[in-house]
């Protein structure tokens, strides 16, 4: 086995720039990649005319790549730990080993997108699409100078310049050709490199670097004899130094697409399909090459004359041609029509190949078929040509001469069709760096869902984010999630717990410096006028105290309370503490010549001033912020619903337990706010379990605001959970909170509200509901349970308002994930599992 011809073009390669032995001089570059996924339709024209930008730019024979390899795991690794100080945080470097052995395991894949294109030629007398078109001969790059590579740069950057920015192209290294070559010679066996970083120009690489193969096209040495011709659309690779683990390979290429068109969005993007196949790699290449409009209704007239002709010499004659001939002369019509009106457009002839790999010829066939079957369904026919598979598979590396086969299977479109492909787009969902949190399941990679809730404030964007699903279907898993890893990254947490279980107090016990404090049996006070800044005090303590005692500030009572509550009244009257004021109220009362208003005011107090001793016990210390980890107890607390929040009528029926149970809530709010917001340099999460207390009243909405809004200043975020976020995240939580997380729900009012929420629109995608409904994470089996592996799958809306799948993994590490589990009762025996197994 053996090559027939030199399938590695490479002379020479001087950073992103290839001198190929035509004469070519290409410049390659990584593509960033347009967010797509579960995106609006309004979205999606965006990224189509990004798409449309960059075909009408490119010069004729670039290059589209979409390599699939696997990820690197190092690259993970130094995504997770960026921005944390890890001699600091001893916890988080055990979780981030422990989270590193788990990706490792879990073996994720990811996509490189590239574009190669000529940008001159080192050929004086000969044009470069001359040296592409005739091939052969080998260049001599020894006199090209340092004018020369200016130029060439010079070339790509105009080029570049008239796409746009919307792709962020990043030279690649020189070594990038190298790391591309050996993935193609083992494409889906072992032994297939991981992808390569971005980082870093590496020195120059020389075509001696490129490893020698035999391409055995039909696999015919397997059969131990030779087959004339081969029947068998199959390539065999062998590399000398590795015979023992050769890689099947097969080229497809679309023979034909829908004759009524494909489209857009929903039915052009093609290259979609080629997503989660299974054991085997899966490559795509397209090369294109464009005419200008004016240049096709020229080519147009041409074409009409001569169908003109020929209708004319079948005149007389009664067959199914005539009627073939005007059906063409109607297409070419509107063909022509489309560019006359359309005077930007230009016309696309494209090449496709896509490329599958794998360590078995039974494989790689299999997945030929499985890819077939469901092009078939987009009434795409996709063919393996025999005795092309070498010809196709060359085309997809940079800089390979023109071939036969390219012309043969290419396809002929208008460039706003072409862009109806786009080709260069990402299911990606999450941040850029920070803790794994999970896996991608929508991009079929399993690609690591990094959530850099720390790193998100370090970098001037909100961290806030909130959940929604039914009950047990992860909400409080993944809000324990995010408070671990906080804390393991040296930030502190508040989270109010309304289970009667008490889930987050079984979670706080595995934390060191925790506090837990139950609202109905306190052992701290929340009397505000204690806890906060003697200048605040007062106003805060109004916030507080008015709606409890259902008075409005500015008159009768509450115009009293107003003004002893200002920072002169309670100098004057030596108020420290809500008892003082009672006291201050009833001596006020009894003191001749005061107006009733005291007496309303003191009847009130008095009301509320024996059932809360949170508030109105001097003996008790006032509440301190500054633990790791600070768990506020609500359960025996009553608290109204969303709707007797947002009915006038029923939140002034509010009973007094339930006015008393909110001005609570709202006063533990306000003391995270002014605990964490400000410049104390660590970071600081609250949690609220129940979201329509932190959004439906007055003090708990502006709460959320400035969590939302300043929190990114001053290293602080809020996390929050609901059932139904059409109820409870208005407002800031519906405007300003980024990172959204919608777990299973399904009940079908509830699961539209947080499709919509989550920024869905359901018109479009009306097959996301019974996903949400029936495929998130579903309970079988007669005891109606989650498996294991279903567990913790959402759905997610990331900071750039990117909507993808994904499945929340939880802490690596056995005891912590334990800690998490909402059922204490079954964490303790998680627990003793996980002791056990390790």
């Amino acid at each position: 086995m053996a090559f027939d011809r030199d399938l590695q073009p490479t002379v020479a390669i001087r950073g992103n720039l290839q001198f190929t032995q035509a004469g070519l001089v290409t410049a390659t570059y990584f593509i960033n990649p347009l967010g797509y996924g579960l995106r609006k339709a309004s979205d999606k024209f965006d990224v189509k005319a990004a798409h449309h930008a960059l075909i009408n730019s490119l010069p004729n024979g670039s290059l589209l790549l979409g390599i699939q390899a696997g990820l690197n795991t190092l690259d993970v690794l130094s995504k997770m730990v960026e921005g944390v100080d890890l001699d600091e945080s001893e916890a988080y470097a055990i979780e981030v080993v422990a989270a590193y052995e788990r990706v490792r395991a879990i073996g994720p894949q990811t996509r490189i997108f590239l574009l190669s294109m000529p940008v001159g030629s080192t050929s004086p007398g000969m044009s470069s699409l001359a040296r592409v078109w005739r091939g052969g001969g080998t260049a001599d790059v020894s006199g090209v100078t340092r004018a020369d590579l200016e130029g060439y740069e010079e070339k790509a950057a105009e080029i570049l310049s008239r796409i746009g920015g919307d792709f962020d192209p990043v030279p690649v290294p020189a070594a990038l050709f190298q790391w591309l070559w050996e993935h193609y010679l083992s494409r889906g066996a072992a032994g297939d490199p991981v992808a390569p970083t971005r980082v870093g120009a590496l020195d120059d690489v020389t075509a001696a670097v490129f490893r020698s193969a035999a391409l055995d096209e039909g696999a015919q040495a397997d059969n131990g004899r030779r087959l004339r011709p081969s029947f068998v659309p199959v390539i065999k690779v062998v590399q000398p130094d590795f015979e023992f683990r050769p890689s099947y390979q097969a080229m497809l290429t679309p023979h034909s697409f829908p004759y009524a068109g494909m489209t857009f969005p929903g039915g052009s993007e093609f290259l979609n399909v080629i997503e989660g196949v299974g054991d085997v790699t899966v490559d795509w290449g397209i090369r294109v090459s464009t005419r200008p409009a004016d240049q096709v209704l020229k080519n147009n007239e041409t074409n009409l004359r001569r169908l003109g002709e020929q209708m004319d010499q079948r005149d007389q004659e009664v067959s199914f041609a005539q009627n073939t001939l005007m059906s063409k002369a109607q297409m070419l019509g509107e063909y022509n029509n489309h560019f006359e009106v359309n005077g930007a457009e230009s016309e696309v002839s494209f090449t496709t190949v896509i490329a599958i790999g794998g360590a078995s010829r039974e494989a790689t066939m299999d997945a030929v078929n499985l890819l077939k079957r469901r092009y078939r369904r987009f009434q795409v026919e996709l063919t393996a040509p025999l005795g092309a598979q070498v010809d196709l598979w060359s085309m997809m590396v940079p800089g390979s001469p023109h071939r036969r086969a390219y012309d043969d299977f290419a396809h002929i479109v208008p460039s706003d069709m072409w862009a109806g492909f786009v080709p260069f787009t990402s299911s990606q969902i999450g941040d850029d760096s920070g803790p794994v949190i999970g896996v991608n399941l929508m991009s079929g990679h399993f690609e690591p869902i990094h959530f850099g809730i720390m790193e998100a404030a370090l970098h001037d964007l909100s961290a806030s984010f909130a959940v929604t699903g039914e009950l047990g279907s992860g909400k409080s898993y993944l809000l324990k999630l995010i408070a671990a890893l906080v804390n393991d990254m040296g930030g502190q947490f508040l989270a109010i717990d309304r289970s009667q279980v008490g889930e987050w107090e079984h979670f706080a016990s595995a934390i060191d410096d925790a506090v837990v404090i139950d609202l109905a049996n306190p052992s701290v006070s929340l009397d505000p006028l204690r806890l906060f800044d003697p200048r605040i005090a007062g106003e805060r303590t109004l916030d507080s105290i008015l709606p409890l005692l259902d008075l409005s500030p500015t008159s009768g009572a509450g115009a009293a309370a107003s003004t002893l509550l200002t920072p002169r009244g309670i100098a004057e009257h030596g108020i420290r503490s809500l008892v003082d004021l009672f006291q201050v109220v009833l001596r006020l009362r009894d003191s001749p010549g005061i107006g009733d208003e005291y007496a309303d005011l003191a009847s009130r107090l008095g009301t509320v001033a024996e059932r809360v001793p949170v508030l109105f016990n001097p003996k008790l210390p006032p509440l301190r912020l500054d633990a790791a980890a600070t768990v506020i107890r609500s359960h025996q607390v009553a608290l109204p619903s969303a709707e007797e929040l947002t009915t006038p009528h029923l939140y002034n029926r509010l009973p007094l337990t339930k006015r008393l149970g909110t001005a609570l809530y709202e006063l533990v709010g306000v003391a995270a706010r002014e605990a964490f917001l400000r410049d104390n340099g660590r970071f600081g999460l609250l949690i609220g379990d129940e979201a329509h207390h932190f959004t439906q009243t007055q003090v708990g909405a502006a709460v959320t605001s400035d969590f939302s809004r300043d929190g990114r200043k001053h290293l602080a975020a809020i996390g929050l959970a609901s059932h139904d976020p059409a109820t409870d995240f208005q407002g800031a939580a519906h405007n300003l909170i980024p990172n959204r997380f919608v777990f299973r729900q399904r009940d079908e009012t509830l699961a539209r509200n947080s499709l919509e929420w989550l920024g869905v629109d359901l018109e479009e995608a009306p097959y996301l509901l019974q996903i949400l409904r029936e495929d998130t994470s579903p309970p079988v089996g007669a005891g109606r349970q989650v498996p294991e592996e279903r567990r913790g799958e959402m759905f997610m809306r990331d900071a750039l308002n990117r909507i993808g799948r994904g499945k929340i993994l939880g802490p690596a590490r056995p005891e912590r994930a334990a800690a998490i589990t909402s059922t204490p009762g079954t964490a303790k025996v998680a627990l003793a599992q996980g002791r056990m197994n390790s």
